[in-house]
């Protein structure tokens, strides 16, 4: 969404904004001078519901937190819209219509058409009418129109369902135990009687409807009542009998103690035969310390291999002490029998100091220790045979007693559920019994009074309809700047056509289009003057890109208006010819009409032309209608002699200038641009451009004979 467009949209209709403004201001003050005006009166009604002074048993004791909260505004909201019944606002409607049928110099209202009409016997049978149907509390409704037709009268007096409600305000003050009921009218009188009357009467029928409710509820709630007592003595009864019959005493008590040695003996049994699995573990482990003979030290594992290697030291000894006595005593077989004394003495010394105890001292402490742990795996084989045969005992018992707790179970269950609904309903008998005689009491504890008039409002009702006003034309004028797919500008152009502009031309009013005024001898018009600078800056951007291309044929297409786009173009042609330069202009029908006021022929056909006619040069510029009578100009002539025609027409005026088709004629167009080298698009400001016709100008940018667009009739701020 453009919002400088909607801005300009505004802008551009501020006056009739202003206008609608004071109009509604202006016609509001007239409207609302003799506005009557408005009474309010108030009456308030306590309920007790907060009032701790009121409340002797209150049933929310079960209401915790926000709960209560919850309960008291259900409560409240139940009380008014009670209130607002037909049932109720049709009593209103009753003692209103009697009141002013009754006594018409003290009416409230001025008596309606519909009651004007009424004979004095038919105001009777009227008014006998209201009192019956208000003695029996029946609601008004449109199917009440019979002889006399009660509905119509009441709803031509403004005291009908619908009316009383609009002006009828019933709420509850946050915090408060108060219900407000307010009416407003043009008569305090009947303010403060809508108010007084529809509390009162209210009171008192809610009061009688509670009490009835509650009449009704007692009776029922006393019946069922009487049936609960009677099913729970019955089913009390059966437990007594079941018990007596099967003698048990106290089962609970008795299955209590059973299931307690059973677990005694569980848990004894548990421990013995961890105890065996201890002592067992224990003897395995005496057991192969005892079957091994490697496995340990202290039981002479290593005093074998001691041994050994002693003796074999000692035989070595004695065969040296052999060799030395055979060998006659020589010295070397001394040394080898002394080396041989003292390698035993180091071994015998070792074994001494690593043997500390004697091993057959341990080896006589394992084999007390296995038959220890012998006699302690008999006593705990022999302790869980008797655990086993106890719990064999008790878990018979306690089996034999399941059947009896079953049936007491099943019994003293029923007879459970009974007295726990015979105890519920006891309890909704006695709180519905209490709350008939102590409970909610509606009270008007301030009755409507006469009060002075309510400030008047008509300042803010002229200002609410001038802000609607206004916010009606602001929204008229954002719809129509949304729809709007009008371009105002060479910017608007440009960024929904993503193309290049080469000039704006502004808008020339209608009665100012005298082309030989605008470039006649010079005047201090500013329209004018801005008007012909921007032709000279265009003409000078047209020329140099001629110039640079050694071109001297412009073609000019365009979207929109034909006469303003005509307009353009003759005024181009005219720029073009004050430079001094022969001007051509080959245009249709549109042109003849100005080209008449400047006094240029405009009868010479391109037909003639192209047959080898001679143009007619004229002053400021000639002119040729291109008219082809429905054919083109490959219809006419060839490629090859056209392009000498155009050729000849280039070589005689320094500039020609082709008034295209609008672009949506596309195929005339492409034949006259086969042979144009240059041509522009004229875009009429104000015109609209739709998704549709941007495809189908996007092609024209990478046209390279296309120059730009020239956008005309641009409207300034």
């Amino acid at each position: 969404m453009n919002i400088q467009k909607s801005l300009d949209t505004v802008n551009r209709y501020r006056w009739i904004i202003i206008t609608i403004f004071i109009l509604t201001i202006i016609a509001g003050f007239f409207v609302l001078r003799n506005l009557p005006k408005d009474y309010k009166s108030e009456a308030k009604l306590s309920t007790g519901l907060l009032d701790p002074s009121r409340q002797l048993a209150p049933d929310r004791a079960s209401y915790t937190g926000p709960d209560i909260i919850i309960k008291l505004n259900q409560q409240f909201s139940t009380i008014m819209d009670i209130m607002r019944m037909p049932k109720n606002i049709s009593l209103l409607s009753y003692r209103l219509i009697l009141h002013d049928l009754k006594d018409q110099k003290g009416t409230f209202k001025p008596w309606s058409a519909e009651v004007k009409v009424l004979t004095d016997a038919q105001r009777q049978e009227a008014i006998g009418l209201f009192e019956e149907r208000l003695g029996k509390k029946q609601v008004l409704t449109p199917l009440d129109n019979g002889k006399i037709k009660l509905y119509q009268i009441v709803t031509s007096m403004g005291y009908d369902e619908k009316s009383l409600n609009k002006k009828l305000d019933i709420n509850h003050e946050q915090n408060s135990d108060f219900i407000s009921v307010a009416f407003t009218s043009n008569n305090t009188l009947l303010s403060v009687f809508v108010v007084n009357t529809l509390s009162n009467d209210f009171i008192n029928n809610y009061s009688l409807e509670q009490i009835l409710n509650k009449n009704t509820a007692i009776v029922v709630l006393d019946s069922l009542l009487k049936k609960k007592e009677a099913v729970m003595n019955n089913r009390i009864k059966q437990v007594k009998d079941y018990k007596i019959r099967n003698g048990v005493l106290n089962l609970d008590k008795q299955s209590q103690i059973v299931y307690q040695q059973i677990t005694d003996n569980e848990n004894k049994r548990n421990q013995a035969l961890i105890d065996k699995q201890a002592a067992q573990a224990a003897l395995k482990s005496v057991n192969e310390k005892l079957a091994s003979r490697t496995s340990d030290k202290y039981l002479g594992a290593e005093v074998i291999e001691d041994n050994r290697a002693i003796i074999s030291i000692k035989n070595k000894i004695l065969a040296a002490e052999d060799n030395y006595l055979r060998n006659g005593y020589k010295p070397a077989d001394k040394k080898i029998v002394d080396s041989l004394q003292l390698l035993l003495s180091a071994r015998l010394i070792r074994s001494n100091d690593q043997y500390v105890s004697d091993p057959l001292i341990a080896k006589q402490s394992l084999v007390q220790r296995r038959i220890s742990l012998g006699v302690e795996i008999e006593k705990a084989t022999a302790g869980i045979g008797d655990i086993d045969r106890e719990l064999a005992k008790l878990n018979a018992k306690f089996t034999g007693m399941v059947p009896f707790d079953a049936g007491v179970q099943n019994y003293e269950q029923k007879a459970d559920v009974a007295t726990r609904e015979y105890l519920e309903i006891l309890a909704r008998y006695n709180q519905t019994s209490l709350d008939k005689n102590i409970g909610l009491r509606l009270q008007l504890v301030q009755e409507g009074i006469p009060t002075l008039p309510e400030s008047s409002k008509k300042l803010i009702y002229m200002a609410m309809s001038a802000i609607a006003s206004l916010a009606i034309c602001f929204c008229t004028l954002f719809l129509i700047s949304v729809l709007d797919r009008s371009v105002n500008n060479g910017a608007e152009l440009k960024s929904a056509l993503i193309a290049k502009v080469i000039s704006e031309l502004d808008y020339i009013r209608p009665d100012n289009d005298n082309i030989a005024k605008i470039w006649g001898t010079p005047h201090a018009e500013s329209e004018y003057t801005v008007f012909k600078n921007q032709l000279r800056t265009l003409r000078f951007e047209l020329d140099n890109m001629l110039f640079s291309n050694s071109q001297k044929v412009l073609g000019i297409t365009g979207v929109g208006s034909a006469s303003a786009q005509a307009f353009t173009v003759l005024n181009l042609a005219y720029a073009f010819a004050q430079m001094n330069k022969k001007v051509l202009l080959i245009g249709n029908q549109e042109f003849i009409p100005a080209l008449q006021k400047l006094k240029i022929p405009a009868d010479q056909p391109i037909r003639a032309v192209l047959q080898g006619a001679d143009i007619n040069e004229n002053k400021p510029f000639a002119f040729i209608n291109n008219d082809l009578d429905g054919q083109s100009l490959l219809e006419i002539r060839d490629r090859e002699a056209l392009s000498g025609i155009f050729g000849s027409i280039s070589s005689r005026f320094d500039l020609t200038i082709v008034a295209l088709d609008p672009l949506t004629d596309g195929a005339e167009n492409r034949e006259w641009i086969s042979f144009i080298a240059l041509y522009t698009a004229i875009f009429v400001a104000g015109s609209a451009l739709h998704d549709k016709q941007k495809a189908a100008l996007a092609p024209l940018n990478a046209d390279e004979k296309f120059a730009g667009w020239i956008v005309s009739g641009v409207k300034q701020k």
